[in-house]
């Protein structure tokens, strides 16, 4: 059964709009009301499905018909492989291909997923080699054509298609060569190998299996990647592939996916294969054939010029493209099938009621193949009910001569002449798409029941197949976009809208408005907190003086008073320090106690913080905020208002609400700003709900019976981090329903008499029913259903927990015997019996819920120090007084503040008026002392529910909550009787006393839950926990943070089914088959439709049903653009690729490279010398080291190199800046006097290893067991690192190519872990991401663990390199210099530099090109990433040759299309553009120790003890005496800049950066660059003249991207207004739809969209 579009898309609608109101709590009813109906607008959250229709491709000859006409060698005909048939047609573009290729022309294949690009290039290969064996020469091993592709799991993919090809061709030879390929020397030991890791591939004779097999015989056919390709043209032990005699046959070089190379990725590849082809031909280039595929290139004719430049530049040998020439067109594209041919015979149009009963037969039809010809006699059924004149007879004849095919091929013939299908074809042919609801009243009308007519029609011309391997008749595919939210505003001028029409009445917005559109009174940002539903007003609060730009109707600001303003910048510390809380009507309760016991973050510093609430008024007209008093402002509308400030001391985020208490150390009260990972787990969720389970036989066995789903990000760490959430959260909801399921389903469960215990066995064997773990053993079962228990008994997400839901309740254990004590009955509390029992048990409730609580199976393990009860994995426990919070003690009584239980019972006591302040205390005190005294005596009845702890030594016995003392009352029915909600708070709570909230500081009052149905019936979570079907789901990471043979493992369980849902990046993009799947999640909108089409095409490739994808739009501009118009990503403009061949960085690296090759060879063969591993070029014993025997190679300058280098260096401009005739390039590879990549990589490793010999023998000289295996630990660390790839060092210390593509690649060390999983991952970043992503204290996800960053990575006897500068407070020059006396007194401006004041930052950053270590321990991922609470700035510093090194100074040119009368536009291009990145922490930078690199961010709220104390040196972990010293983080590099100056009118810095931003995007837009790959800042070249844009290409060195924006500017600015202007926020504000995005968040609040519009405008005028 397929997934339904629209029952699935609703679903996914009603989820996301349920789940934000469930998650998002007001106090208030307007607010929740009015919050309720803005995400309730039609469109604004999710759209679709929109359908996507692709025409079939026409068909053409066969394999026998090219054989005929001698074409092809006639040895194909004994291939006799299913994958390659003999006797089927062809697509015709697979045949003009062919022909091409067999000719011998090089190709670019372009044709679409699906559409057998690889034949194209298989079969001219085959060919070749079968004339080779008729002509007698296939004997001779070597390599005739490599097969280069960007990712293993592609070349895995192809493996499995050859070996199935080549079964029946013994003489043709094939291999793997990547970095799984087997390293034995015995065939049969590498066969074993492979079998474990792929038991159900076939093992052929002519498959080679291991690396020596390919170096002793090279195949006819390799297989490679590119960082591979780089490793065999350098080890001489592979160099029987390219010379000698076994090197001499290369012929075919085939580059699948080829748009993935772009840009900087493209001067990599095409530097490799420069290399490769002089090392294979030398100048002979005419030896080579060039063949490229790639299912998306370009959009058409039109951009078949660059598609060749592309070409010829990647593969430096000739394409051609001349119009009206097809024997000189080396370009070939898809041919489809006209719709007139498909529907050539059309016999009418079906009706709605023939489709459904039609495609009921469908969803019921057998699974044998015997059974499927019979069953086309219900079908026959049908179409004579109906009387159409369909010849379902001829169909029947025809679908017989197949019978596993029989019912598609039925299909096909009945559908192909239904008219139905024309009108859709005709609608959505050329790459067209349109929403169902649409296209569903264009084929049949106003019929009601036509978008079920059209979703029947679309599943059975899905299925129906003219043949075994055809297209669908009608290949579709669904879409559905969703959105983040950006934020919740609120307009608080009540009487301004009460004379407004009704359409104007709104007052909560979930645009950003700086004004509101409909009263123009000035608009706030909102923010709640999540548990008691507390409203908070926060802003910045900002002088009138400052605010000249915010332009609105009848406003004037008063200079010298200030105005609570939107403050969108909550990450940077000073922005931190301005964000204010505000309140309305709120009351400052004193802290929980509990709260701060429970907290693990907790310090001193958080408990003794002094948060008080100031009364202010507020205008609710222009926003002015002042003392009580007069009014201050001038407004005749609006009102002043009562606000609370909530005055925050040293902290900088609000730590605990001040109304209900609730605490955290990242803050409590949160904006309305749908996370990254939240709403997209929801999604996904509810579409996994909706996928239909696996036909495989063993679907029964897998995770979610064979229900597959991928997840695509951009960012390796989003896609890291989203695989953990989304198994935890879905687990979440997993363990509730089956336990719910199990009470459902159980009598005694249903009487309320089970305690967890008796539980535990029933949900083991409900569990064990239903199948979801059947790998997991008895006794991890147990302990994964005792653990499932123990998260409900206390919650942390009490919220939406079952309890907190009303679906179950723990009833304490007593005897029914017992009476309620005397104290309780008395004045002034009174209670009768059940209610003192309710009152014991809610303050028993409240430790429970903090965790002082003993555990299931606490006889067998520790059960809380399991990572599912983080951050609270630890014993807590009860007494009377003194709580500690080190111990993790409650007090019973409160020691220091308040607590839950006296707040509850002072509130009960709120209403007795005869009672003073101070009695109500005594009062209070009184009864919870007694109380105490009555659970704790020896013979209380309450003793099996409170239960004794040693604490140990002199701290005494406290007491616990004990699991075994309670019973389960389950809830689950209609009948809510006993359930209460508080109607401020909206928390659900069994009956108490009274009706007073159980809320901490709540003053709400408790009304029956029957009451409200409403609200129950719209929340999410309990709907799921009640009626959702159970299914596990197992999802993984698929990322380059895996080893290559870590992800071939991930890679393969996902296949087979034992891993069902992938979170990756872009990994799994490409043509990677991954057997059956249906649904495609992306987290985030791609960079291009080229990425969209790549991931979309995922799904569907082997179901017999329509794909699901479905697209999360986040907070910034890409997305929230492309969400606005889905139809643009979805077949929108694909821009092709281009390859830019002077960056100076890359090539340079390729020239090392081509040095290191041949040195290799002149070692092995002059000096019998081999470097494989580290210990051999740096450590081998009684040799020389490799260093000084390549200086000795070096020292001979031989003439073969500088020829070789010659031909390679794709310039004379390029060779002579290198270096290349003159060998200058000696002193850029190695110089003693000014230490290069080599030096420093050598530096890197030896004092490494130095350190780790030097702790051995500390170790070893000790003589006990503990310093024994510590020796040996280090002994074992010693031996992998100095066995470790020599080639692999060298690439990761930016000696050689390493094909992440980053050029300055430095590492997140974790080797010297005793972690496991640190030998599966590979942390690296590109200098300019890791000086914010590594930074110390800094957080990184991978393989289901948290890695910290520890401090920097110091070499002894090496010092980092340090840059002093100040920017311009004024000006925003940026100057800088290698001391301090280098920068200036007084800036060009004339501003002074020398006084802090005057600079926007000042100091010196040192750049940590040694890389980072890891600490040593490890986390598990929680609920929210790992946060980066500082980031880096970037700035522009100079042009400067890197030949000379000299200033340059650049003239602006006009541009001829931007010039008018008004303004001007005058650019500069370079490729020598300077900039600076800087990381300054919170403001402060990072103290590091200069001895052993440990480092952690400067807190302005900490310390001065805990900044200056102890420290353990981060790689040995001894302690460290070193001192700190305070220094930013930073990075120089050049790279392309495009400056840009607006002339004729002056513009200030909001201004210049709106435009920069809308410019920016437009090109990103425009020319299909990712937006990552292009960033800009502003420049002052003279302060008296508007800020000049720097546009530049993010990748050092350049990648040719501003290049491009030059020479389209205009159309930039074009494409740029046309945003601004289509957005729909207010032109005084910005939002993610046009300017703003997460890396420009420093500037979100001075980002107006109408500035820009202003600016362009006048430009384009």
């Amino acid at each position: 059964m397929p997934i339904h579009p629209l029952n699935t898309t609703n679903h996914i609608r009603s989820t996301y709009l349920r789940y934000l109101r469930t998650i998002k709590p007001f106090q208030d009813e307007w607010y929740r009301q009015a919050f309720a109906d803005a995400v309730d607008e039609s469109d604004l959250l999710v759209k679709g499905p929109i359908l996507e229709v692709a025409l079939p491709y026409e068909k053409g000859q066969s394999i026998k018909d090219l054989v005929e006409e001698g074409v092809l060698s006639n040895k194909f005909a004994n291939l006799q492989s299913p994958d390659l048939p003999y006797t089927r047609p062809m697509y015709v573009h697979q045949v003009r291909a062919i022909r091409k290729a067999v000719s011998g022309r090089n190709l670019v294949v372009a044709t679409g997923t699906g559409s057998g690009k690889t034949e194209t290039f298989l079969v001219p290969i085959l060919n070749y080699l079968f004339r080779e064996q008729e002509n007698g020469t296939l004997s001779q091993p070597g390599v005739r054509a490599m097969l280069l592709y960007p990712m293993n799991a592609l070349a895995n993919d192809q493996m499995k298609r050859l070996r199935r090809l080549l079964e029946n061709c013994k003489d043709i030879t094939f291999g793997r060569y990547i970095g799984e390929t087997d390293r034995s020397n015995d065939r049969d030991e590498a066969i074993r190998n492979f079998q474990k890791v792929y038991p159900k591939e076939k093992i052929l004779d002519n498959e080679l299996f291991s690396r020596k097999e390919i170096q002793t015989n090279p195949p006819h056919i390799l297989l490679t990647n590119y960082a591979m390709l780089e490793y065999l043209l350098l080890r001489p032990n592979d160099s029987t592939l390219f010379d000698g005699t076994t090197g001499q046959h290369w012929h075919f070089i085939v580059m699948d996916e080829v748009h993935v190379y772009d840009g900087a990725n493209a001067t990599e590849m095409a530097m490799l294969l420069r290399r490769l082809e002089d090392r294979i031909v030398g100048d002979r280039l005419g030896r080579l054939q060039a063949i490229a595929t790639s299912a998306t290139l370009g959009k058409g004719k039109q951009d078949y010029p660059t598609v060749i430049d592309f070409a010829n530049n990647l593969f430096n040998l000739p394409f051609i493209w001349e119009e009206n020439k097809p024997e000189y067109q080396d370009i070939v594209e898809a041919e489809r099938v006209p719709v007139e041919k498909i529907s050539a015979k059309l016999w009418g149009k079906g009706t709605p009621e023939f489709y459904h009963e039609l495609a009921l037969l469908l969803d019921h039809r057998p699974s044998e193949i015997t059974a499927q010809i019979p069953y086309l006699s219900s079908f026959d059924k049908v179409i004579q009910k109906y009387a159409f004149p369909i010849s379902y007879q001829e169909a029947r004849l025809e679908a017989t001569k197949n019978p596993e095919t029989a019912i598609q091929r039925y299909l096909y013939i009945i559908l192909q002449g239904d008219q139905n299908i024309q009108t859709i074809l005709c609608t959505l042919e050329s790459g067209k798409t349109m929403e169902l609801k649409v296209l569903a009243k264009k084929v049949f009308g106003e019929k009601t029941d036509s978008v079920q007519a059209l979703i029947d029609l679309i599943d059975l011309a899905v299925y129906a197949r003219a043949d075994d391997d055809g297209l669908s008749l009608l290949p579709a595919r669904y879409h559905v976009f969703a959105r983040a939210l950006e934020g919740a505003f609120i307009c608080l001028n009540e009487a301004g809208h009460k004379q407004l029409p009704p359409e104007k009445q709104q007052r909560l917005f979930l645009r950003r408005y700086k004004f509101c559109p409909h009263c123009h009174s000035r608009v706030f940002e909102l923010a709640t907190c999540t548990r008691c539903g507390t409203p908070y007003l926060i802003g910045e609060e900002k002088p009138g003086f400052q605010l000249r730009d915010d332009k609105a109707l009848g406003i004037q600001h008063i200079a010298n008073q200030n105005y609570l303003t939107q403050n969108s910048v909550m990450y940077d510390a000073l922005a931190a320090q301005k964000t204010n809380y505000y309140t309305i009507g709120a009351v400052l309760n004193e802290q929980d106690e509990d709260e701060i016991i429970a907290d693990p973050d907790v310090t001193p510093d958080v408990i003794n913080e002094n948060i008080e609430l100031e009364p202010k008024l507020l205008c609710t007209h222009c926003g002015l905020i002042q003392s009580e008093g007069t009014r201050q402002c001038k407004c005749t509308e609006g009102s002043l208002i009562h606000v609370e400030k909530v005055a925050l001391g040293r902290s900088h985020t609000l730590r605990r609400c001040v109304s209900c208490s609730t605490r955290h150390s990242k803050g409590v009260v949160y904006r309305f700003l749908t996370g990254q990972d939240a709403p997209v787990s929801v999604l996904a969720d509810a579409l996994y709900q909706h996928i239909p389970p696996s036909r495989a036989d063993n679907s029964d066995e897998l995770p979610g019976q064979g229900r597959k789903m991928l997840n695509f990000t951009d960012s390796r760490q989003n896609a890291a981090f989203f695989a953990p959430y989304l198994e935890r959260a879905h687990e979440r909801n997993l363990r509730r329903r089956m336990i719910t399921f199990t009470l459902q389903n159980d009598p005694d469960a249903c009487k309320g008499i089970l305690t967890l215990r008796d539980l535990l066995d029933r949900l083991i064997f409900r569990t064990k029913k239903a199948n979801l773990f059947p790998k997991e053993t008895d006794a991890e079962l147990e302990k994964h259903m005792a653990i499932w228990l123990m998260q409900e008994f206390s919650p942390l997400d009490r919220r939406i927990s079952l309890e907190g839901l009303g679906l179950i309740h723990f009833v304490p254990k007593v005897p029914s015997t017992w009476q309620a004590p005397s104290f309780m009955t008395s004045t002034p509390w009174s209670f009768d019996n059940q209610q003192s029992f309710n009152l014991i048990r809610f303050l028993l409730d409240t430790l429970r819920f903090q965790g002082a609580i003993t555990f299931l199976l606490d006889e067998k393990i520790d059960l809380y120090k399991h990572e599912a009860f983080a951050p609270r994995q630890r014993e807590f426990s009860i007494r009377f007084n003194k709580s500690e919070t080190k111990d993790g003690v409650f007090s019973w009584v409160p020691t220091a503040f308040s607590n839950s239980r006296k707040d509850f019972l002072m509130r009960f006591l709120g209403n007795k008026n005869d009672m003073t302040e101070l009695q109500k205390q005594q009062a209070v005190q009184d009864l919870l002392t007694k109380l105490w005294e009555h659970l704790t005596e020896a013979s209380s009845p309450w003793n099996k529910v409170l239960v004794v702890r040693d604490l140990g030594g002199k701290r005494g016995n406290a007491y616990r909550i004990s699991q075994d003392g309670w019973l389960i009352k389950p809830t689950l029915s209609d009948d809510l009787s006993g359930l209460r909600i508080c109607e401020t708070c909206q928390n659900i709570c069994r009956e108490i006393i009274g009706d007073t909230c159980p809320t901490y500081g709540c003053k709400g009052h408790l009304t029956p839950l029957s009451t409200k149905l409403g609200l129950l019936k719209d929340n999410l979570y309990r709907d799921l926990y009640l009626n959702s079907d159970p299914m596990v789901l197992t999802a993984q990471e698929h990322t380059a943070q895996w080893t290559s043979k870590e992800a071939a493992n991930v890679q393969n369980q996902f296949i087979n089914g034992e891993i069902n849902v992938l979170s990756c990046s872009t990994t799994f993009e490409l043509g990677v088959d991954v057997g059956d799947l249906q649904a495609v999640v992306m987290r985030n909108v791609p960079p291009t439709t080229a990425n969209y089409i790549q991931r979309a095409g995922r799904a569907g490739r082997r179901t017999d049903s329509a794909a699901f994808v479905l697209t999360f739009a986040q907070r910034r501009s890409h997305d929230l653009s492309y969400y606005s118009q889905p139809e643009t990503m979805i077949s929108g403009k694909i821009k092709p690729p281009v390859t830019v061949l002077t960056n100076e960085k890359v090539i340079r690296r390729h020239l090392h490279s081509v040095i290191f090759a041949a040195f290799f060879r002149w070692a092995k063969i002059s000096r019998s010398r081999t470097f494989t591993t580290i210990n051999d070029f740096f450590f081998a014993e009684g040799a020389q080291d490799g260093f000084t025997l390549l200086k000795e190679f070096i020292s001979e300058r031989p003439n073969e190199l500088r020829e070789s280098l010659t031909r390679i260096i794709p310039s004379v401009e390029l060779r002579k800046s290198m270096g290349v005739d003159d060998w200058a390039w000696i002193d850029e590879l190695t110089n003693s006097s000014d230490p290069k990549a080599l030096d420093l990589a050598i530096a890197d490793i030896t004092n490494e290893v130095t350190e780790l010999e030097k702790m051995r023998k500390e170790a070893r000289e000790k003589d006990d067991p503990k310093s024994d295996a510590e020796a040996r630990r280090l002994r074992a660390i010693l031996e992998e690192i100095k066995s470790r790839d020599l080639l692999g060092f060298l690439g990761s210390r930016n000696v050689l190519p390493k094909y992440g593509f980053p050029t300055d690649v430095v590492p997140l060390m974790t080797d010297h872990l005793a972690i496991e999983d640190a030998r599966k991952i590979e942390l690296d970043r590109d200098l300019r991401m890791a000086i914010s992503e590594f930074a110390p204290g800094s957080e990184v996800v991978a393989g289901k663990r948290i890695w910290r960053s520890q401090g920097l990575r110091l070499l002894p006897n090496r010092k980092w390199e340090e840059i002093h500068y100040a920017v311009c407070g004024q000006c925003k020059r940026f100057h800088w210099g290698y001391s301090a006396s280098d920068v200036p007194a007084v800036c060009t401006c004339g501003t002074s530099l020398t006084e802090s004041r005057n600079t926007d930052l000042k100091g010196k950053f040192i750049i940590p090109q040694q890389g980072f270590v890891a600490a040593n321990e490890t986390t598990s991922p929680g609920e929210n990433p790992p946060q980066r609470t500082y980031a880096s700035r970037i700035y522009f510093t100079e042009y400067r040759s890197p030949l000379t090194k000299a200033v340059e100074e650049r003239d602006l040119e006009p541009d001829p299309d931007l010039a008018n009368s008004q303004v001007r536009v005058y650019k500069a291009i370079s490729p020598h553009g300077w900039m600076a990145l800087v990381n300054d922490g919170y403001g402060r930078g990072f103290d590091i120790c200069e001895s052993c690199g440990w480092s952690q961010v400067v807190d302005f709220s900490q310390n001065a003890q805990k900044r200056f104390g102890k420290h353990k040196n981060p790689f040995s972990q001894k302690d460290c005496s070193g001192k700190t010293h305070s220094y930013h983080l930073g990075h120089r590099y050049m790279t392309n800049v495009l400056e840009l100056k607006f002339e004729g009118i002056r513009f200030e810095q909001a201004e210049m950066l709106s435009t920069l931003y809308a410019i920016l995007d437009g090109a990103s837009e425009e020319l299909g660059i990712r937006r990552d790959d292009i960033d800009g800042t502003l420049f002052y070249r003279d302060f008296h003249q508007s800020p000049h844009l720097i546009l530049f290409d993010t990748v050092p060195g350049g990648a040719g991207h501003v290049d491009r924006i030059n020479k389209n500017l205009k159309k930039v600015f074009d494409t740029a207004l046309i945003k601004v202007k289509n957005c729909e926020c207010g032109k005084d504000t910005s939002c993610y739809n046009c300017l703003r995005n997460y890396h420009n968040q420093i500037f979100h609040d001075v980002l107006q969209r109408g500035m820009a519009i202003d600016i362009l405008e006048k430009v384009l005028r």
